[in-house]
């Protein structure tokens, strides 16, 4: 699915309801209510020096499966699409100080209809080949999170397997 990214920075003066905290999702549900973005990072409030004091940085996030079209739109209305949420969502005036953007065409894996029988591949493998064991967000989930929490299961794993394999050789 493709994604585009638009970086932006407004002058603290013109947030008139900053959010605190790592960012904000929005829901299908909400694209009722006018938003068209899949979410924001408050980027400056996560990494204070990202930014000068004086602005807020956001990472916002638009395209993905449930607007595909949007996401190659040009910049001019990406930057329209992302400060009109940002208006609603944290009453953020006038036009951003800084604005960026950046493209990919195939950033969310598409897991399709017969995504049970990829997860069932991949666990007969780790079933039938001792050592081997796999990792990432195509089998927990598309998150950051997701994806570093099976990196950690997966490690785990490896060290268990590692101190097994050792005790029988005796090492």
């Amino acid at each position: 699915m493709p994604l585009s990214v638009i970086v932006t920075t407004f002058k603290k003066e013109n947030v008139k309801r900053p959010l605190e905290g790592f960012g904000v999702l929005v829901s299908s549900k909400e694209q009722k209510n006018g938003l068209r973005t899949l979410g924001t990072l408050f980027s400056s409030m996560m990494f204070p020096d990202r930014a000068p004091s004086d602005l807020y940085l956001y990472t916002t996030f638009v395209g993905g499966s449930r607007n595909m079209e949007l996401a190659k739109a040009s910049i001019d209305e990406l930057k329209q699409v992302v400060t009109s949420d940002l208006r609603q969502l944290l009453r953020a005036e006038g036009e951003p100080t800084f604005v960026n953007h950046y493209y990919w065409s195939k950033a969310f894996p598409l897991y399709g209809h017969n995504y049970e029988s990829v997860l069932q591949a991949i666990k007969k493998m780790e079933e039938e080949l001792p050592g081997f064991f796999y990792a990432g967000n195509h089998k927990g989930g598309l998150s950051v999170g997701k994806a570093i929490a099976s990196g950690c299961q997966a490690a785990e794993l490896v060290i268990s397997y590692l101190n097994s394999t050792s005790d029988d050789r005796g090492i």
